[in-house]
């Protein structure tokens, strides 16, 4: 996630003010003091998490209008997602628009920002000056526990958490301590109880009536109960004899119906009984009617039906139906099968005569043809055209290489005959190398007579300028000598270099002779190279030629293996052996195409058969009819005897018609005396059913059952209304104990009883009397000794203390329970996280101190932060310079971040962090950023000018 633009419409100092951060980080924010940087760094902020409406207030414009404006992120997964933010529209929230149009609230900017809160960000993607400057009065122990709680929950809030538990703690108990809560409640608690030992003496009697009390608060509640059973009793026996005269009446109808026997009958019989007989007597009569008209229609179709014979009608019409329409069709399949075999003959002589081999039309079915055999001549064709590309590019390469043979041969010879020998070639060189020497050591020997003749003559001139400057003639004179011996030493030198030069032309080697020798060592030298060449192109040559005796020798086996595998193609199909390979695959088309047209052929004439003998079978069994029929018969003429066959079945079928339509007639009326029949056979049914449920068989006695039923049905009924009301008035329990269903309950029993029991209610209530008067004395002495005043004072005092005692206990397990619990998460992060975070603080302080420093490292035993130099030396952070410190802490922040940022990628904001780096140490974190910037956005606001020349490739905005 990237910012890429904002726009301020109001914040603080800023008024319509927009920054573009477009371009690849790192981003430079450059201005002085009060130039509005740490105002730009809170803008974001507030875009990003918002602000509490007391802080909005601060930053809202002095000048007037709106406080707030747009912030334009980068992201990943919606693309382009604007910010924005007012003050006074819907208390600060967030409206997000996507590139889509689309518009969110204020819950999904924060699951955009993976839940991420504004203290977490700050501690873990920003930092500035006052971050470090808070950490200056921690020692090495403290700093240790700050940064593990930062890594925790992105600030020190857990390391302060914890100091404040343990505040809590020490405040409320110490095990050696007097100080504290708990141990001064502990002290007053214990003489409190010392002074309550002096009135225990007075305690036994007040436990003895203690135990009274509770003896006769037993009594007391065991008496009511008592009381409310017998009351309970009371009421039951005077409902029972309330209800008693409803008990007798039940029991007299319950004997009556258990006398008489019951009567099975069907529920609403009489009315179902009825309803039968109504639709009974109709059907009845329409039955009578059918049967008579069933027995007038078969008597007309038995008179129709003597006139002919149905079988040798059926046998007619069948005849004709389907034996005529067979004829015809056989008799037209006929003439066409005829035109397709002889047009099939034609085609197969055709063809006969492409086949340019000696093979019989007739054996060709003996030669089978499978679908693969194609691919298998095809692959005999290509594999006998490759066999012979190989064998030209062999013999085509074969030849190349003895032609290349031959050049090398030619030119080795050629440059044997031209080249000089050795020893010629050893004089050369040593002539070419005394010249050489000679020249050598006489130019040296002329460049020096040379020297010294220029140094004679220069200093010649000299004596004279030197006489010329002087006074006197001697000197004048003595500087002229000087001058004339100076001049003769240099013509002398003079002399002596003609001489050494007439010397060497005479002794030194003609030019011509010299080019002439370096000529032929040249030559001789470019030959040599050029014959080693030759050997070497010889010898490749020679390996290819190898190589290629190798491929032939493969070629003759693939050409073995082809003969071998034509060879047994011919076996199989003999006439292949007069065409080439290449023509056998055109010809299994040709083979496989006759093949076909010699079975089609075949199978036309069986059709031919085929039909010839229906047409003769229809034929023979129209003779037959006609002979049975006693007709003439006559084979020319069998269109005639067609004919006649089908006026003789119409007028059958004639016949036919009528007796159809009186056997529909009949027909009809047998199904409606059988639906009739089965209409009355289901109410007979139904009528015989009701008897037989009854059991009775005449209509008298089913009355007569019916109206003895109702009056059973009249007891019943009373009886089940009598228990209704007894089961309304009578509970389950009091039903059992008094066996309501089974006896009638005694009156004078009941009576005798409701007396006893309203006497034993009596007693109860004197005796429960007597019990309360003495509870009643019994409390007035207990009441006097708890109202003793030092007693109840101590008692009261020390079950308040204890009380305050265990409320401070309870309190301080609370804060120990929330210190262990605190202390399991910072060792299961340790355990899980730290390492991570420990590697990449480890390697941006190695980068920040310039290798003075190879491992940072969090003690086991007490969490203290400790950092090894590049000698073996363990520091604690309270053994480092301020510089030193600042930039452990400035690792530590950007390995969280970093690590952070593997699940949520978000801009890096740096605040003038670093005011005690040096111009080393800041080069060095500048890389790191530069590095860092290559994965993650970064923004740094500073006041340093210079900062733009230690960047490589800043993108600088600059704050008026």
């Amino acid at each position: 996630m990237k910012i890429i633009h904002l726009f301020i419409f109001g914040f603080g100092k800023w008024k319509d003010y927009s920054l573009d951060l477009t371009d690849p980080s790192p981003h430079l924010i450059i201005g002085e003091n009060e130039a509005g940087k740490s105002t730009l760094y809170e803008f974001i902020l507030f875009m990003l998490f918002g602000l509490p409406p007391k802080q909005r207030l601060s930053f809202v414009p002095k000048t007037g209008g709106s406080m707030g404006g747009r912030l334009v992120l980068s992201t990943e997964e919606y693309g382009k997602v604007t910010i924005e933010r007012k003050h006074e529209h819907e208390n600060g929230k967030a409206i997000c628009r996507l590139e889509t149009g689309e518009e969110k609230d204020e819950s999904w900017l924060r699951n955009l920002l993976d839940g991420m809160e504004r203290r977490v960000f700050e501690s873990t993607y920003s930092f500035n000056a006052e971050d470090l400057m808070e950490l200056k009065n921690i020692s090495g122990h403290e700093l240790g526990e700050a940064l593990l709680n930062i890594g925790l929950t992105g600030s020190d809030q857990i390391y302060q958490t914890e100091k404040w538990l343990q505040k809590q703690m020490d405040e409320r108990f110490k095990p050696n301590g007097k100080k504290p809560l708990i141990n001064e409640q502990l002290r007053v608690v214990e003489e409190l109880q010392q002074k309550k030992k002096i009135l225990d003496a007075e305690e036994e009697n007040y436990l003895r009536l203690q135990q009274t009390k509770d003896t006769l608060n037993e009594r007391i509640r065991t008496l009511g109960e008592n009381w409310q059973e017998t009351i309970n009793q009371i009421y039951i026996t005077e409902q029972v004899l309330k209800v008693r005269s409803i008990i007798v009446d039940y029991h007299l109808i319950k004997d009556e119906v258990e006398k008489q026997n019951r009567i099975s009958f069907p529920e609403a019989g009489v009315e179902r009984y009825q309803q039968v007989k109504e639709v009974l007597l109709p059907l009845q009569s329409e039955q009578k009617l059918l049967e008579t008209n069933i027995e007038e229609l078969e008597a007309s179709i038995q008179h129709l039906e003597n006139g002919g014979d149905p079988s040798r009608e059926e046998e007619g019409e069948k005849l004709l139906e389907t034996g005529y329409p067979k004829y015809e069709q056989a008799v037209s399949e006929l003439e066409r099968l005829l035109q397709q075999i002889s047009r099939m003959d034609e085609q197969v002589e055709e063809d006969k005569s492409h086949i340019d081999v000696p093979l019989d039309i007739d054996d060709l079915e003996e030669y089978p043809l499978p679908f693969y055999i194609e691919e298998t001549w095809r692959a005999l064709k290509k594999e006998k055209d490759e066999v012979e590309r190989e064998g030209a590019y062999i013999q085509e390469q074969a030849t190349d290489i003895n032609r290349e043979f031959e050049k090398i041969e030619e030119r080795k010879h050629s440059i044997e005959n031209e080249r000089v020998g050795e020893e010629t070639a050893k004089e050369y060189e040593e002539k070419l190398q005394r010249s050489y020497q000679t020249a050598a050591a006489s130019d040296q020997h002329i460049t020096e007579l040379r020297n010294r003749r220029l140094l004679g003559v220069v200093m010649a001139v000299f004596s004279l300028a030197i006489g010329g400057f002087l006074e006197g003639m001697v000197l004048f004179i003595v500087c002229l000598a000087i001058a004339a011996l100076l001049a003769l030493y240099s013509y002398s030198c003079h002399k002596k270099i003609v001489k050494t030069s007439k010397q060497n032309m005479k002794t030194s080697i003609p030019v011509e002779e010299m080019e002439q020798a370096r000529a032929q060592l040249q030559k001789y030298e470019a030959q040599k190279n050029e014959y080693h060449h030759l050997r070497e192109q010889w010898k490749q040559l020679n390996q290819e030629e190898i190589r290629l005796q190798e491929k032939t020798h493969h070629l003759q086996q693939r050409k073995r293996r082809l003969e071998s595998t034509l060879d047994e193609q011919r076996n199989l199909y003999p006439f292949l052996a007069y065409l080439d390979v290449e023509h056998w695959e055109k010809l299994y088309h040709l083979l496989s195409q006759l093949k076909e047209k010699k079975r089609t052929q075949k199978r036309l004439l069986q059709d031919k058969e085929k039909q010839s003998s229906a047409m003769n079978q229809i034929q023979k069994n129209l003779e037959a009819f006609c002979r049975k029929e006693k007709w003439e018969f006559y084979e020319e003429n069998i269109e005639q005897q067609w004919n006649r066959l089908k006026e003789w079945v119409q007028e059958k079928r004639y016949n036919r018609q009528k007796i159809i339509q009186a056997e529909e007639q009949l027909r009809t009326l047998y199904k409606r005396a059988k639906d009739n029949n089965v209409k009355l056979s289901t109410y007979v049914a139904k009528q015989q059913e009701l008897f037989k449920e009854v059991g009775v068989e005449k209509e008298e006695d089913f009355y007569t059952k019916a109206k003895q039923r109702e009056k059973q049905e009249d007891l019943e009924k009373q009886l089940q209304d009598l228990e209704r009301q007894l089961q309304r008035m009578l509970s389950e329990r009091e039903q059992q104990d008094y066996l309501v269903w089974t006896e009638v309950p005694e009156k004078a029993a009941l009576s005798a009883r409701l007396e006893r029991l309203q006497s034993e209610k009596q007693t109860i209530e004197a005796e429960q009397k007597k019990t309360q008067q003495a509870m009643a004395d019994n409390q007035s002495a207990i009441q006097q000794l708890e109202h003793s005043d030092e007693r109840s004072s101590i008692t009261h005092k020390l079950h308040k203390e204890k009380a305050e005692l265990q409320k401070q206990s309870e309190e301080w397990a609370a804060y120990q329970l929330a210190w262990k619990a605190l202390e399991k998460t910072k060792h299961a992060y340790k355990e899980k996280y730290m390492p991570l975070i420990l590697r990449k603080a480890t390697n941006y302080f190695h980068k920040l101190t310039d290798g003075n420093y190879v491992d940072v490292k969090i003690s086991p035993d007490d969490d203290r932060i400790k950092v090894i130099s590049k000698r073996g030396f363990t520091y604690f952070p309270m053994e480092l310079s301020r510089g030193t410190k600042d930039q452990l802490y400035v690792s530590f922040r950007l390995a969280l971040g970093e690590t952070m940022a593997d699940d949520l990628s978000l801009p890096f904001l740096v605040d003038d962090a670093f005011v005690h780096f040096d111009q080393k140490r800041l080069n060095m974190m500048i890389q790191l950023f530069e590095q860092l910037s290559k994965k993650h956005q970064v923004v740094l606001f500073t006041w340093r000018e210079d900062l733009e020349e230690v960047f490589q490739s800043p993108q600088v905005l600059r704050l008026s």
